[in-house]
């Protein structure tokens, strides 16, 4: 008995916040009802302003291109049981106003085809595994942009290809890679945590420096670690090697080098779902930040960072136990959880 009822009650919920839009389903999982099956042709027939929610399945989605204002939310990039695969996502001209959230991106999100500039982008909620997100220096770039809650592998390829972003935020992420600034004096980095020998690079450094806040790098070796970068400075950040080795005292003020920030788990500096990096009670990272919040990606804001990329504001649906058979005539017993986010 295969019953879609986690999707449905969910696609209804997600109905009752976006009800000034329209909303589209799309779901290419065997045996699926939703309007779509594939995600790039609900793209084309959507207009600015839609909703398309993106059911998760065992089958990617593939790469998509979006020209046009958006929004596309995926069921979570994390859940044990359901994710919402895609391969590669490219923003084209006119896809200003466009917001991706809950998506295991299995490629990159690519910005480098667009001619004209794109405006009040939102990254949020997505795990990106392999790839990128980039705008190359020959390309129009992207002016206002939110990135945040997402498990991000860096930004940029290399120090050839600039991350062509103004006005940026980037916060509230778990960063694998390096990240590359070109326009260090309209970028916030600030509450993320970086795993691994991994820090901000100032591309363009001899105009001005790179601030970044209340970040925590974490690494697990057994030698020195070097983040100090050419004009990146470093406001009341923590360093904390789990190995035997340890930071080098970073550049910059108000900084915890070398203290252990205490999450609650996390045994080495690769990314797990299970890990949590909430602060345990006694965290030199408590009340250190810049203004006095919390360093590390949990600042207590009112956007909350969440291990599997459901989108903030979204209920989630999971059916925890169902009946596998019954008589004919008989009740179907189905237990229900849900999560406001």
């Amino acid at each position: 008995m295969n019953i879609k009822l986690s999707f449905l009650i969910t696609a209804l919920l997600f109905a009752c916040y976006v009800k000034a839009q329209n909303t589209i389903t799309v779901d290419n999982s065997v045996g699926a009802n939703a309007q779509y099956s594939d995600l790039q042709s609900a793209i084309s027939a959507a207009s600015n302003g839609d909703i398309i929610y993106v059911h998760a399945s065992e089958i990617n989605y593939g790469d998509i291109t979006i020209d046009k204002s958006l929004s596309l939310i995926g069921f979570s990039h994390g859940d044990t049981d359901k994710k919402t695969l895609i391969d590669e996502i490219t923003l084209l001209d006119n896809a200003s106003n466009t917001r991706i959230s809950g998506f295991f991106i299995t490629n990159d999100l690519n910005a480098n085809n667009n001619t004209v500039e794109l405006n009040n982008i939102i990254i949020e909620n997505n795990f990106f595994e392999d790839g990128i997100i980039y705008s190359g220096d020959a390309y129009a770039g992207i002016n206002q942009m939110i990135i945040r809650g997402n498990i991000l592998y860096g930004i940029a390829t290399s120090t050839s290809i600039w991350s062509n972003f103004k006005n940026t935020i980037i916060s509230n992420n778990i960063i694998r890679r390096w990240i590359y600034i070109k326009f260090h004096e309209s970028v916030t980095i600030k509450n993320n945590i970086f795993l691994g020998r991994y820090y901000p690079v100032n591309q363009d450094s001899i105009t001005g420096d790179l601030e970044v806040q209340n970040c925590i790098f974490y690494e697990s070796s057994s030698s020195l670690v070097n983040i100090d970068s050419s004009g990146v400075l470093y406001q009341n950040c923590l360093t904390y090697n789990i190995g035997s080795g340890s930071y080098n005292t970073i550049n910059g003020t108000n900084n915890l080098n070398n203290q252990n920030p205490n999450f609650v788990s996390a045994d080495d500096a690769s990314y797990d779902s299970t890990d949590d990096y909430n602060l345990q009670a006694g965290s030199p990272a408590i009340g250190n930040g810049v203004g006095g919040v919390d360093i590390g990606i949990y600042d207590g804001s009112a956007f909350t960072f969440n291990n599997f990329g459901y989108t903030n504001g979204i209920p989630t649906v999971k059916i925890t136990d169902i009946t596998d058979r019954i008589a004919p005539g008989a009740n179907l017993s189905v237990t229900i959880s849900t999560n406001a986010n």
